[in-house]
């Protein structure tokens, strides 16, 4: 498998929390890496539709935040934002499955023409309705290395129990046998959490998602369960709840 092919990502997604309550998980969840070709609608796979419905599939409004707006949108932001040798863009997410969709997270990497990683818009979904993206790119047109890690403010109000406050620091390995997110959030006050998405690539094959669907039937409607479910624990847990704010005013930090 290249570097840069579609893949079926068999991952498991970690949570360790800080004060004021400690609360850990680790969960397991199929994402689905995906390039140009299979958003486009051109792949051979059976199961996977892009456009249209399907037992796997992905729709247009299903991604983007303002001002950015699906494959062409990134390059022309890539191009605004002065980064340089981007070949080719992939997007790492969770699809819908039997028609649901909800995406906490998914990454558009943006890759030169040797594999190499020259961006990634971190795209962040809340349970609210409310989209943001986080840019994630070196200083001085560098590439985004395996151990080197990016800086962002927070501007999204994403988990009821955290204020929009402190900042994100992200770390991306994409190879060809595995793709690694790690997410450390410092809500400047002593708190905060990490997150970790890890996973084995995987052929983009029929036979593969149906290994997927057999294992994790549920998809995407797993997860927003594992997410109130976590929620209650804190809310169990005595963790102060906030009131959801207005979402940013711009797309994009």
């Amino acid at each position: 498998m290249g570097l840069t092919d579609p893949s079926v990502v068999r991952a498991r997604v970690s949570h360790a929390r800080r004060v004021p309550e400690a609360n850990r998980f680790d969960y397991a969840v199929n994402f689905l890496l995906l390039d140009e070709a299979a958003l486009a609608g051109k792949s051979a796979v059976r199961l996977f539709s892009c456009g249209r419905p399907n037992i796997v599939s992905l729709h247009p409004e299903d991604h983007g935040v303002a001002g950015c707006r699906g494959i062409e949108g990134v390059r022309v932001l890539a191009r605004e934002r002065g980064i340089e040798g981007v070949d080719r863009v992939l997007l790492l997410t969770q699809p819908r499955c039997w028609g649901y969709v909800f995406n906490p997270v998914s990454f558009w990497l943006m890759t030169g023409s040797a594999g190499n990683l020259r961006a990634v818009l971190a795209e962040v979904h809340n349970t609210w309705g409310d989209r943001h993206g986080y840019l994630c790119a070196q200083n001085a047109g560098a590439d985004i290395d395996g151990d080197c890690w990016t800086t962002s403010r927070k501007r999204l109000h994403v988990s009821p129990f955290f204020d929009v406050a402190g900042e994100y620091r992200f770390r991306f390995r994409l190879e060809e046998s595995r793709v690694s997110v790690r997410i450390r959030y410092d809500d400047g006050r002593g708190g905060g959490l990490e997150t970790a998405i890890t996973g084995e690539r995987r052929p983009f094959t029929d036979r593969e998602i149906a290994r997927a669907l057999m294992s994790r039937p549920f998809g995407a409607a797993r997860t927003t369960a594992l997410i109130h479910w976590q929620a209650l624990q804190l809310w169990r847990k005595g963790v102060p709840v906030r009131r959801h704010p207005n979402p940013p005013e711009g797309g994009i930090t």
